[in-house]
């Protein structure tokens, strides 16, 4: 494969390499965007314990994930980040 048809992936850091623990917590959500989407990220507390609320106001999507789907996240390969993005979402 040349490298003008290679996809887009995701990058994994190294192992052991430890981003700090945010000093400052906030009350408020959290946007991340940029030309293709933007989600809104608020952590949220259930009756059945804290979940992180991710939702998207372009698809009007939303998910709610606790902290073992999220730490599921964390040891999948990139290569399967890479195929959901490829995935056409539902209309």
């Amino acid at each position: 494969m040349d490298d003008n048809t290679q996809q887009p992936g995701i990058e994994r850091p190294p192992v052991g390499d430890l981003s700090e623990y945010p000093q400052k917590a906030t009350d408020g959500p959290i946007v991340i965007a940029n030309e293709f989407a933007d989600v809104v990220i608020r952590k949220v507390e259930t009756r059945n314990g804290m979940r992180l609320d991710i939702w998207s106001p372009r698809r009007g999507s939303r998910i709610l994930l606790d902290a073992v789907a999220l730490d599921c996240l964390t040891f999948q390969e990139p290569e399967l980040i890479s195929e959901l993005l490829s995935r056409r979402p539902a209309p």
